[in-house]
């Protein structure tokens, strides 16, 4: 016969406490409403001022304080301060003395005469007007001067190159193109036609000018060589040399002007 276990009743006491606490709280609220409710509005403001002048106060002492040093540290030098400023008075008498004597020495003194010189104003606007007209004229001629200086140091001009017509191809029809250090100038027309160097294997008007004289039994082109532009005769023969074209060379001596008068008569 199985055993019956006897049942054990448990009381919970979560509910007393809960109410417990809940009335602590509210006796606390109702003690803290009544004491703030006895404090007076005054008495708080006047402890409020009372913290603030505390503070107040301690500032001013320590202001004091600080006073009290710099007075401590100035006490040592008032000696030396009175002596200086005793010193300047004593120097300020003496400058005053020295002052009233100059100028009783001055007023002893009699006053120099001046002597009045009478300017005659019509003569001296003569005076000025003629200094003017010299002055003008001395600028003309430093001018003139300046122009002949100047003249006189500008390098002499070099001579015209003529080009005369010689040796056995005189039968030719030659067109001229000139070799320079930068590029080549073509004698053809009123104006000559300049081609960078850089540019004389790809430059239209040159090659087109190579093509007609290789197409002309008595065309020639003649290149004629400044000092400086050997190089520029080599890249531009050799350019004539691929088109065909007849070519030969004169030496230029010089950087003068071409004359080519003989060719064009």
């Amino acid at each position: 016969m199985a055993r019956r276990h006897r049942a054990k009743l448990a009381v919970s006491l979560f509910p007393f406490l809960s109410i417990l606490a809940c009335v602590i709280g509210t006796l606390t609220l109702m003690i803290t409403a009544l004491a703030l409710g006895q404090m007076d509005d005054t008495s708080l403001n006047d402890q409020l001022r009372l913290d603030a002048l505390k503070r107040q106060l301690e500032a001013d002492l320590k202001l004091i304080e600080q006073l009290k040093a710099e007075i401590a540290r100035f006490e040592g030098h008032t000696d030396d301060l009175l002596k200086r400023l005793v010193e300047a008075q004593k120097e300020l008498r003496n400058l005053q003395r020295r002052t009233e004597e100059l100028v009783r020495q001055r007023n002893k003194e009699p006053e120099p005469e001046i002597e009045v010189i009478v300017v005659d104003l019509e003569s001296h606007k003569q005076t000025m007007a003629k200094l003017q007209e010299e002055f003008q004229e001395m600028q003309k001629q430093q001018e003139t001067l300046a122009a002949q200086i100047k003249e006189r140091k500008r390098p002499p001009e070099e001579a015209e190159v003529m080009i005369r017509p010689g040796g056995s191809g005189v039968d030719l029809e030659p067109t001229f193109v000139e070799c320079t250090s930068s590029g080549i100038f073509i004698h053809e027309g009123d104006k000559p036609a300049h081609v960078r160097r850089g540019d004389l294997k790809t430059d239209a008007t040159f090659r087109g000018l190579l093509e007609r004289i290789a197409g002309k039994p008595k065309a020639t082109v003649i290149f004629l060589i400044r000092d400086d532009a050997v190089g520029t005769y080599y890249d531009a023969r050799s350019v004539a040399l691929e088109l065909r074209a007849r070519n030969g060379k004169l030496p230029i001596i010089g950087h003068g002007k071409l004359d080519l008068s003989m060719f064009r008569k």
